[in-house]
C-alpha cells in the first residue's frame, strides 16, 4: 500500500503538530510493515521520520521566489503526487492540492480551526492560506479526521462537515513523573534554582502570555516573591507586545527556549504547576502531558482543553487577570495529583491504519 503525506511538518525543530505526525508514523510503522510510506517536501529540507520508517522515500521539488510552503503544497505538489500512484494522500497539515480531489483518495486531519476562531493571532500568510483554502479541503476530503471532540464538533457546526474520526494525541512514554533525583538534575541543567510555574508552547498571541504575566507579577507580590515563571517554547510571531512586557520586567522570569523531550518530563515534574491559558486551542497536548507528570495544571476553560485537562485540573477564564491569579493561589495551596494514565499513540495509530486500509486496492 502506498501512502503519501505533506512532511513540512517534520522539518527542523519539531513542535506540536510535527511531533503528532512523527509519533503517528513510528507506530504505524510497526502496524503495517508492509506499506510504502512516500513524503512530499519543498527541495532543500530535510524532514526527519522514525527509524523504524523504512520504507520512506522522499519527493520534492523547487519552490520559486517568495513561494510559501502552502502555495508549494497547492501548487507544485500535485504533479509529484499523481506520479506515485498513491493508494491514499495523508494531507498532515490539513491543505492540500485540489487537483487531487476525485482521483487520489484523500485524508485531512484537522487540529483547531484558529483562522474562525482567532484569526488575529495568526502570521498572515497562514491566516490567508486558511481563509482561502480551509473550508474547501476539509469538505472535499475523502475522510476527516480531528484531533478532540471539541475540534470535531466545530468542524460540524462551523464548516456543516462530518468528521470521520478522532485521533487524540498520545502521551509519549517519557512522560512520568521523576524522581527527586532527576528533578534535581534538571534544575542544575537548567538553572532553576527557585520554586517555579511553568508554560510550554510557542510564544505567540494565542497563547494568551500576556495575561499570564500579568498574573505572575500579583502572585508574586502575594505572599510568593520567591517564585519564578519558566517559559519553554521557541518566539513565535505577533509577539512585540510579549517582548516589551518581558522587557520591562524579567524579574524571577526565565525563558529556555526549545528544549528536547528528554527534559521535558523532569521539568514538568519539578514545576509547582503547569499554566496553560490559551485564547483557544485544539487539544492541549502539554496539559495532557503534564497530567501524567502528576502536576497541577491550570488551563483556560474551553470544551478542547478540558479533554486534555481532565476533571482535576483548574479551568479559568483567559481573559481574566484575577480569575488566573486565584487559579494559581489555589493550585499552589493544593496537593499534587495522582499521575494519570497516558493516552497511547498506539491506538491513534490503529485509527489511521483502519481509515487508510479502506482505500487498499488488491
Amino acid at each position: 500500500m502506498k501512502i503519501g503525506f505533506d512532511a513540512r511538518a517534520l522539518v527542523g525543530k519539531r513542535t506540536g503538530i510535527g511531533n503528532y505526525i512523527w509519533n503517528l508514523l513510528d507506530e504505524m510503522a510497526n502496524l503495517m510493515p508492509e506499506a510504502e510510506f512516500i513524503a512530499y517536501c519543498p527541495e532543500g529540507f530535510t524532514p526527519s521520520f522514525p527509524e523504524n520508517l523504512q520504507s520512506t522515500f522522499i519527493r520534492s521539488n523547487r519552490t520559486y521566489p517568495l513561494m510559501s510552503g502552502y502555495a508549494w503544497l497547492k501548487w507544485r505538489t500535485a504533479s509529484l503526487i499523481k506520479k506515485d500512484n498513491l493508494d491514499v494522500f495523508w494531507a498532515t497539515r490539513t491543505l492540500y492540492p485540489s487537483q487531487l480531489i476525485g482521483k487520489t483518495p484523500i485524508v485531512t486531519t484537522v487540529y483547531d480551526l484558529n483562522h474562525l476562531i482567532c484569526p488575529d493571532t495568526m502570521p498572515f500568510i497562514n491566516m490567508l492560506a486558511h481563509k482561502l483554502y480551509f473550508k474547501h479541503d476539509v469538505v472535499n476530503a475523502t475522510k476527516v479526521v480531528a484531533i478532540s471532540t471539541g475540534t470535531a464538533e466545530r468542524v460540524q457546526s462551523l464548516l456543516s462537515r462530518h468528521v470521520d474520526s478522532i485521533v487524540v494525541p498520545g502521551t509519549g512514554s517519557e512522560f512520568s513523573p521523576r524522581n527527586t533525583s532527576e528533578i534535581l538534575a534538571i534544575r542544575q541543567k537548567y538553572n532553576l534554582s527557585n520554586p517555579y510555574i511553568l508554560f510550554i508552547g510557542t510564544l505567540e498571541p494565542r497563547k494568551n502570555l500576556s495575561t499570564l504575566l500579568k498574573a505572575f507579577e500579583v502572585v508574586r507580590k502575594n505572599g510568593f516573591p520567591d517564585l519564578d515563571l519558566v517559559l519553554v517554547g521557541q518566539m513565535g510571531w505577533k509577539n512585540q507586545q510579549l517582548k516589551n512586557q518581558l522587557d520591562q520586567n524579567m524579574d524571577g522570569i526565565q525563558k529556555l527556549g526549545y528544549v528536547h523531550d528528554e527534559d521535558l518530563a523532569a521539568i514538568y515534574s519539578g514545576s509547582e504547576v503547569f499554566v496553560l491559558p490559551s485564547l483557544y486551542e485544539g487539544y492541549g497536548m502539554p496539559a495532557a502531558e503534564a497530567r501524567a507528570c502528576g502536576t497541577r495544571v491550570i488551563a483556560s476553560d474551553i470544551p478542547e482543553l478540558r479533554e486534555a485537562g481532565g476533571i482535576e485540573s483548574i479551568y479559568i477564564n483567559p481573559l481574566s487577570v484575577d480569575d488566573l491569579v486565584q487559579g494559581i493561589l489555589k493550585a499552589l495551596s493544593s496537593e499534587k495529583p495522582i499521575a494519570k494514565d497516558r493516552v497511547l499513540w498506539k491506538t491513534g495509530a490503529e485509527s489511521m491504519v483502519r481509515i487508510f486500509k479502506e482505500f487498499n486496492t488488491p
